[in-house]
């Protein structure tokens, strides 16, 4: 029982982890080719669609299985350079993990570590992951 409350309060943070509203009114789509994990989900390859819920809220929907997550924007990040509309992994050996997600706008959402990425990092004697950047249209 105690597992489930937790469970159901750990997708209920997540939800509310990411607070920068995505600018454009249109959803962006995005194919990723590997399996990744968002926050502590894991998520499956394949096309995706992001789109803005209301003015905090982002749906993640996988349009192969129909499958959708929440965030609630809550970590801004400003971008350094000409912003385009992509999500950045951090990958560690084969596994990947969603660290960013941008509209193509000046501001995007960072998402915060998971506890099995940090143990990841730590485990490998804190050493900075691999990038990998997907274009959304």
């Amino acid at each position: 029982m105690k597992r489930n409350v937790y469970g159901a309060l750990m997708i209920v943070a997540l939800a509310l982890i990411v607070s920068v509203p995505m600018t454009q009114a249109q959803a962006t789509r995005a194919n990723v080719p590997f399996e990744f994990s968002l926050g502590h989900q894991p998520m499956p390859a394949g096309n995706y669609e992001i789109s803005a819920v209301n003015e905090k809220v982002l749906a993640m929907r996988n349009l192969d299985t129909m499958e959708a997550r929440l965030l609630i924007a809550s970590i801004h990040v400003q971008a350094s350079q000409a912003p385009h509309a992509k999500l950045v992994f951090h990958k560690y050996d084969d596994q990947y993990f969603l660290a960013e997600i941008w509209d193509g706008s000046e501001l995007g959402i960072q998402i915060p570590e998971s506890k099995r990425e940090k143990e990841m990092r730590w485990a490998r004697n804190n050493y900075r992951p691999e990038l990998v950047v997907i274009a959304m249209k």
